[in-house]
């Protein structure tokens, strides 16, 4: 038999267990989410690169009266992946792209990956849904990032396949031929590119660019665009 001195202490054990499992619950719940791991608060975010996993490239700066701005950028001014100067809490401050060390804006943590661990986590994705063009997207953009040229371009094709009516694709994989200077192809995806959005005159500089320098006479022609 039991006696009533003994009750106290299961009351103060069951409480222990309960506190115990209050504490590690939130744990558990993060560890079996499929959002990207969270770095440590204390860990340094100046100078390493991030892979953005939502929007094409948008963040936030300051307005006319402090209150955050959205800007949405296009073409090759979108910053998928960027450059972090530094982390203000829930903010990371990212780098302009050409413009030295001075912030563009900030992006949320939460809808940001640290570039290193960007490819294993785009690939958890394309392998639960083979057609996710977005996620293809993100990853061809993290190789790209990585100069893994020939896997990106493997990445922005198979998107291609998925979303052939995507303009942004071709002027990403355009822009990935031009860096490893197979101009052709480069040009290929400009126009076509351009031929979706006949409005977007960076497509038609991109493509004109890749004609006066191709070495191949048969691209050599600006006026190939205005046919």
């Amino acid at each position: 038999m039991i006696s009533s001195g003994a009750r106290p202490g299961c009351s103060q054990f069951g409480r222990s267990v309960l506190l115990t499992f209050l504490m590690l619950a939130p744990l558990r719940a993060q560890a079996q989410s499929g959002s990207p791991t969270s770095c440590p608060a204390n860990e340094t975010w100046a100078g390493r690169r991030i892979a953005g996993y939502r929007d094409l490239g948008t963040y936030f700066v300051s307005g006319e009266h402090g209150q955050p701005e959205l800007i949405r950028p296009e073409g090759l001014g979108v910053n998928i992946v960027a450059v972090a100067q530094r982390l203000e809490g829930d903010r990371i401050c990212i780098k302009a792209n050409g413009a030295g060390d001075m912030p563009a804006g900030w992006v949320n943590k939460k809808n940001a990956i640290l570039l290193d661990d960007a490819i294993p986590y785009f690939t958890s994705l394309i392998e639960r849904n083979p057609k996710d063009w977005d996620a293809l997207l993100r990853r061809a953009e993290s190789e790209h990032a990585l100069n893994q040229r020939e896997v990106a371009i493997a990445d922005y094709t198979r998107a291609v396949e998925l979303h052939p009516d995507e303009r942004f694709l071709f002027l990403r994989r355009g822009r990935a031929f031009q860096t490893m200077k197979a101009r052709p192809q480069a040009a290929s995806d400009f126009e076509r590119a351009a031929s979706l959005k006949p409005i977007w005159a960076e497509l038609y500089n991109q493509a004109a660019g890749v004609y006066v320098d191709c070495p191949d006479p048969a691209y050599r022609n600006p006026k190939r665009l205005s046919r």
